[in-house]
């Protein structure tokens, strides 16, 4: 990627944000926050990056906060907000492409699959390092390829609060480089991975995950992650994070088609444009901002099918909704693991043959990511091969359905 197109990322990524109300925004007096976005670059259309959905967010609910419904998000960093939005995105261009619609995809009547159109690409935006590996690194940025095992010299920016997953002491907060770690959480602690993490398997399993695959000839990948300017931040970090700290003749011999490791572009902007409520903007009268208490949701071509394109997002609900309405469907975010299986539902049932998806909504969710069958067997071979500290979570947080589910 050239810094022409890092810059008009950065340029469409931040004016997308700047157009959206104010609701659910960061004060600007002392709040902060992060916005990460997921941009389509199509080649048969000039070029011309598109903001597809994007996030802004910090928080991450404790173990004891989760739902066994999949009605509420554990985990609203800004990074994971855009990737859902993202799966809302697909779902209905892949509706669109059933329809004879505008889409980026193409239908194979005969797989009952979709496939990307030539020249179709999708990059990452971001306004922070991601948590995790990513965010540690030194005052002097290492020019070497192979990741050093042992501890770096850290400035105040090339810290992360991601605690170790398996602490190799009694320090669970040791900046030690490479290791997986889940995201910090005040009290009790989160089972949510850092999005350092979370992201170096989507460069192997791609950003659809195990339910999408299933109607995909092939995985998406993030072929670029585009760092705002004025971002505190490490190229050599964020490479690290994502692809170098795994050995790359174990991690090519444990993929099979399709998929692939993806190795996406680190670019810093530099047009000048920085973002708003960065963390690291001027302090005017001395102190420091805190972290925004919720965030917001955007994705784009879903206004004609579905409400809620822009969502805001407190405690893994929906803002504004009543004590009362709390254990309601009213209080789920469109991006919920119930409301993103329900959209995944209607689109099966509309690709398959006819009686075919008749049982999707009897069925427990961790039943039908069973039936994505290669996705599976393939992230079991990299958990054995590549990421063996991953944690897994636990089993009732997937056993909910869409009958149960109070639709």
């Amino acid at each position: 990627m050239d810094a022409k197109l890092a810059n008009l990322i950065s340029k469409v990524c931040l004016a997308k944000f700047n157009s959206l109300p104010k609701t659910g925004k960061p004060k600007a007096e002392y709040e902060w926050s992060i916005l990460s976005a997921i941009v389509l670059v199509d080649a048969a259309k000039a070029g011309d990056p598109t903001v597809v959905s994007l996030g802004t967010g910090t928080k991450c609910l404790g173990a004891d906060q989760l739902s066994e419904k999949g009605d509420i998000l554990n985990d609203s960093h800004a990074e994971v907000m855009a990737r859902r939005g993202f799966l809302r995105f697909v779902m209905q261009q892949m509706t669109s492409a059933l329809k004879n619609g505008s889409s980026i995809f193409e239908f194979n009547s005969e797989s009952r699959k979709f496939s990307c159109k030539s020249g179709i690409s999708f990059h990452f935006f971001t306004t922070h390092s991601p948590c995790g590996d990513a965010s540690i690194y030194s005052e002097t940025s290492r020019s070497s390829d192979e990741p050093s095992p042992k501890r770096v010299k850290l400035s105040a920016e090339g810290m992360t609060g991601g605690k170790l997953l398996s602490p190799s002491a009694s320090d669970a907060m040791a900046q030690d480089v490479g290791k997986v770690r889940t995201k910090p959480g005040k009290g009790v602690r989160t089972l949510s991975l850092s999005c350092s993490d979370k992201m170096a398997r989507w460069a192997v399993l791609g950003v659809q995950g195990s339910l999408l695959m299933m109607l995909l000839e092939r995985p998406i990948y993030l072929e670029s992650v585009v760092i705002c300017d004025g971002t505190d931040f490490c190229k050599e970090a964020i490479e690290r994070a994502l692809w170098k700290r795994w050995d790359p003749d174990v991690v090519e011999g444990a993929l099979r088609e399709p998929f692939r490791q993806v190795k996406p572009t680190i670019v810093a902007a530099s047009n000048g444009l920085m973002f708003q409520f960065r963390k690291n903007r001027p302090v005017c009268g001395g102190g420091k901002f805190q972290p925004a208490p919720g965030g917001i949701v955007w994705c784009s071509d879903v206004e004609s099918y579905c409400r809620n394109a822009l969502e805001v997002e407190i405690g893994g609900r929906r803002q504004g909704v009543t004590k009362k309405m709390l254990a309601t469907p009213a209080a789920r975010l469109k991006i919920s693991k119930i409301e993103l299986f329900a959209t995944f539902a209607a689109v099966w049932k509309a690709v398959t043959a006819a009686g075919s998806g008749a049982d999707m909504d009897t069925l427990r969710y961790v039943d039908v990511k069973n039936r994505s069958r290669p996705y599976r067997e393939q992230w079991d071979a990299l958990r054995v091969a590549v990421f063996p500290e991953w944690s897994a979570k636990p089993s009732s947080l997937l056993t909910f359905d869409l009958c149960s589910g109070g639709k």
